[in-house]
């Protein structure tokens, strides 16, 4: 009779236990949990130790056009930018990740923490010169990207 009381009360043990398992995991997320669920977009800038004028142009308004067209989006984190210096050892890898021939913009999507696709915006060289072009290029880039094209 002890065997199965004790049997009895390890049933109800895990029955318990995964109970309050399926319940923490419908429970809503917050804060940085929440994000890793969700699909963010990473918009990287990536720059060298030698800077030129066009360079730093292009970080600017890769900055602007976040802040003006994604601003509820860079506040709840499903836009982010990093900057990114590919001349420092611990960032080498994103010139082969990315093939990166020259310093550039690249978009990412990531999908429960891991990247699903990116795409790498070559175009603003030839842009940089021509702000609303530069910003229509980089907005409609994200939003096909977000939208499951792929690179």
């Amino acid at each position: 009779m002890r065997k199965s009381i004790r049997i009895m009360a390890l049933a109800l043990s895990v029955f318990a236990l995964s109970g309050s398992a399926a319940f923490a995991e419908e429970a809503p997320a917050s804060g940085q949990a929440q994000r890793v669920e969700q699909s963010t977009t990473r918009v990287y800038y990536f720059h060298g130790n030698q800077r030129c004028k066009t360079c730093k142009k292009i970080e600017a308004l890769t900055k602007k056009t976040l802040e003006e067209g994604f601003a509820a989006q860079l506040k709840d984190g499903s836009v982010e930018l990093q900057v990114v210096n590919v001349d420092e050892t611990e960032n080498e890898h994103f010139v082969e990740d990315y093939e990166l021939a020259v310093r550039s913009v690249v978009i990412s999507q990531l999908k429960q923490g891991k990247e699903a696709r990116w795409r790498r915006l070559d175009k603003v060289w030839q842009l940089v010169h021509d702000e609303p072009a530069f910003t229509d290029y980089l907005r409609t880039e994200i939003a096909a990207l977000n939208q499951g094209a792929g690179s």
